[in-house]
């Protein structure tokens, strides 16, 4: 590996890094299956399988989702895995 490679790996390694993890604010669209829309673009909708939901908000918790309410939700490194962390 040159040197210049190896600089730029561990500068993509450094920014990726930094901010693991962005909060965003969201909107549940439908909880049959969960689907969500990010606030910061409302034609991006989120399908269930990109979701990671908390038992406490599944059928049958004490706080399920209910079309219409917004939550919190912690998009992951990548963009390809969000985990819904409360109601807002």
């Amino acid at each position: 590996m040159k040197l210049s490679d190896a600089i730029k790996q561990l500068a993509v390694g450094a920014v990726h890094a930094e901010s693991p993890v962005e909060l965003l604010p969201a909107e549940v669209v439908s909880v049959s299956p969960v689907e969500i829309k990010l606030k910061e673009n409302s034609k991006l909708i989120i399908p269930a399988d990109l979701l990671i939901i908390p038992k406490r908000m599944q059928d049958g918790g004490d706080d399920v989702l209910t079309a219409g309410e917004y939550v919190m939700i912690a998009a992951l490194s990548g963009g390809q895995s969000f985990f819904i962390m409360d109601k807002i």
